[in-house]
């Protein structure tokens, strides 16, 4: 039974209800309600939905919307291609544009996608381009991708078209299509949009209902005259009252509820729009299920690219590594940063080949120029290490050399000085004079400790001349 005979048949026995003169509350039952429900168990007729039915699909707001903001996740990204040759990689890069990239990305609702390869010659080298095709048009054989036509199977030649699909399996060679899971909840949000609005248009309206003891045909008058915005007046024992409907169903809730649905097919939870309450725990698993579908859906722009260079390496007989994947444009991954920032603090110093593949940004060469601190500073490093070498060779010949006479001669200058001075002060001053780079804190340590022996040494020694005190 077709969605709108149904809707037909409970349209019919609403308007039988109001015949009677008696008028009574208009209400689903529960058996019709249940009717609805098992529609999402209905097959799709077609192996694929056709372009009418897809159409009708994305004119759906919340699908449309829901799309876009899953999609953004992986448009904001660009290719990066890693090549040595920097025309190479300059011109593939080119071939994945924004168009492109979003044709790729309605794979997942297709759960199928075609590619043709048109290749143009630029430079001594076969350059494809992707023009995307009707998959409907196309079959599988063992995995072997054939064009289909007027009912017989035809080869496709090697490297002019390639193909992807979206959660494919055994009994699913095709993938599993998004549009497919829609197909049924726009039917239902549409019809059921058709049913309420049509019984708002009949019931919605409220019912004005008076009571008299006098003419009926005079406060009918007087009625109609309120209802078209002129006052109305009655005598005391009238009375007129206005009836709503009663019936507690709300098509607003099973739009909202079809919508949820729609977001979390799309979306993977119902967090993005029209949110009533929540957590932050509850947000944070959902930004992560989002996270998922993104990396599933960019799982399959690589692999696209993989297949496109591929075909590019075999046609112009390139040995060489091309590889390509998705970056985040301007946003590198600050764990990665961390990382390398711990390994550069180490002492190792990462290539120019690794920070643009990682970081996708171009750098120049370091070069090095000695400035006259760098030249003083290796001047000092030089002068240190020749210090260095000369301690060692003397600390090795250090017992072969006789300095009993450098002792005695630094000895004698210092009496002598010492000999020759009224004051301690004035001793000190000709010690600097003499001796410029002599460790005064030394020097003083250890002169007032021989004065203070000396004191003491005088004491004694007076002691002992005068026993008898």
């Amino acid at each position: 039974m077709k969605l709108k005979n149904l809707f037909k048949r409970a349209k019919g026995s609403i308007l039988t209800n109001n015949k009677k003169e008696e008028r009574t509350s208009v209400k689903l039952n529960s058996k019709q309600k249940d009717i609805l429900t098992s529609l999402f168990e209905l097959p799709v007729q077609s192996s694929w939905l056709d372009n009418e039915a897809i159409d009708k699909i994305l004119r759906d707001g919340t699908v449309s919307a829901s799309i876009g903001s899953r999609k953004a996740a992986t448009l904001k990204k660009e290719i990066l291609i890693d090549c040595k040759d920097s025309t190479i990689k300059s011109r593939l890069e080119d071939i994945f544009d924004y168009d492109t990239l979003d044709s790729i990305l309605d794979i997942p609702y297709q759960g199928f996608g075609v590619f043709e390869l048109n290749w143009e010659e630029d430079k001594n080298r076969l350059y494809p381009v992707l023009v995307e095709r009707d998959y409907k048009n196309f079959i599988l054989e063992k995995n072997v991708l054939k064009y289909f036509s007027d009912g017989m199977p035809e080869d496709i030649p090697m490297h002019k078209a390639i193909y992807s699909t979206y959660k494919s399996k055994a009994n699913k060679p095709y993938g599993q299509a998004i549009y497919t899971t829609l197909f049924w909840l726009i039917e239902f949000k549409n019809a059921s949009l058709e049913f309420w609005v049509e019984l708002l248009e009949r019931f919605g309206t409220p019912w004005v209902i008076a009571k008299t003891e006098g003419n009926k045909n005079e406060l009918a008058d007087e009625i109609y005259n309120m209802l078209g915005g002129d006052g109305a007046v009655v005598d005391t024992e009238d009375e007129i009252d206005l009836k709503t409907a009663t019936d507690k169903g709300n098509f607003k809730e099973i739009v909202e509820y079809i919508d949820d649905q729609i977001r979390m097919v799309l979306l993977g939870g119902n967090l993005t729009g029209q949110v009533k309450g929540g957590s932050q725990a509850a947000a944070t698993v959902h930004n992560e299920i989002r996270e998922d579908l993104a990396r599933a859906d960019e799982n399959i722009v690589n692999k696209v690219i993989k297949e496109v260079l591929k075909s590019f390496k075999e046609l112009n007989q390139i040995s060489e590594d091309i590889t390509g994947t998705l970056k985040d444009k301007d946003d590198p991954n600050k764990l990665l940063v961390d990382r390398d920032k711990v390994i550069h603090d180490m002492g190792y110093t990462p290539t120019k080949e690794y920070i643009e593949k990682t970081y996708n940004i171009n750098v120049e060469d370091k070069k090095e120029e000695l400035s006259l601190n760098h030249i003083s500073q290796t001047n000092n490093s030089l002068i240190t290490s020749n210090k260095n070498i000369f301690n060692d060779e003397l600390d090795k010949n250090s017992d072969k050399i006789d300095i009993t006479q450098i002792a005695i001669t630094f000895q004698k200058q210092i009496v002598d000085v010492i000999n020759n001075s009224d004051s301690y002060e004035e001793m000190l001053d000709k010690l600097f004079e003499l001796y410029p780079n002599m460790n005064t804190s030394t020097l003083e340590d250890t002169l007032f400790q021989n004065i203070a022996n000396a004191q003491l040494l005088a004491a004694a020694q007076i002691e002992d001349e005068n026993k008898d005190g």
